[in-house]
């Protein structure tokens, strides 16, 4: 059997073979409806709350498994006939799979990138005051963030790598759109500072700034 490269270019593969698996929004919505269940979906499940084949179904369930994003194994027997597959999301996402349920969120909810970031952004549990809690977030979801002061009321957080640069690249408007909504969902929950603007940089080089302005207390 031939060993992955050593030099990371199958874990490059495999960010990208996920956000191609996203690029189809009935795979963003297969990943949604299985991000809400609580137990296994088969694909005929899947294909009735979607409106479309079971073959279809599979055909794309087969994308997000060669994507790691989606597991499948057999179902306890229920009745006569062969045994059933259900489908559920890999644990333990990284970062490209968290991304792929904001996306499938906004697919699901029928808004756009950065209200879904919003919506996010307004679940992430505070670990201090915002500037805090936003760069704990970017660390989590694999940024490399440092903060530097601006001037007197304001504070950047510089994001120092894209861990979702081969997506970013290729449709910026819409990942850079999501993140600027998870901050401001954030700032919004924890108080203490606006999302003034995001400044974009190469995905690839890194080095985004989110730009925050402290708000006076009230």
């Amino acid at each position: 059997m031939a060993r992955p490269p050593a030099d990371g270019r199958d874990r490059d593969d495999g960010a990208l073979r996920r956000a191609k698996a996203m690029a189809v929004p009935t795979r963003a919505a297969m990943v949604a409806l299985l991000h809400q269940a609580s137990a296994p979906l088969t694909a005929q499940e899947m294909a009735a709350r979607l409106g479309v084949h079971h073959t279809a179904v599979r055909q794309h369930a087969q994308v997000l498994i060669e994507a790691g994003m989606v597991m499948a194994g057999s179902l306890p027997p229920s009745g006569r006939g062969r045994p059933r597959t259900g489908y559920r999301l890999v644990d333990e996402p990284d970062p490209y799979r968290r991304l792929s349920l904001m996306l499938a969120s906004a697919v699901r909810d029928g808004c756009t990138a950065r209200e879904a970031g919003r919506k996010h952004g307004a679940m992430v549990v505070p670990t201090g005051d915002a500037v805090e809690t936003l760069r704990a977030e970017a660390e989590r979801l694999g940024f490399k963030p440092s903060l530097e002061d601006a001037d007197g009321d304001r504070t950047v957080l510089v994001l120092g790598g894209c861990p979702f640069a081969d997506i970013a690249a290729s449709d910026p408007a819409t990942i850079c759109a999501l993140h600027r909504g998870l901050a401001e969902g954030v700032a919004g929950v924890v108080g203490g500072v606006d999302v003034e603007r995001l400044e974009v940089a190469d995905p690839h080089q890194g080095g985004c700034r989110v730009v925050l302005r402290h708000t006076p207390a009230t």
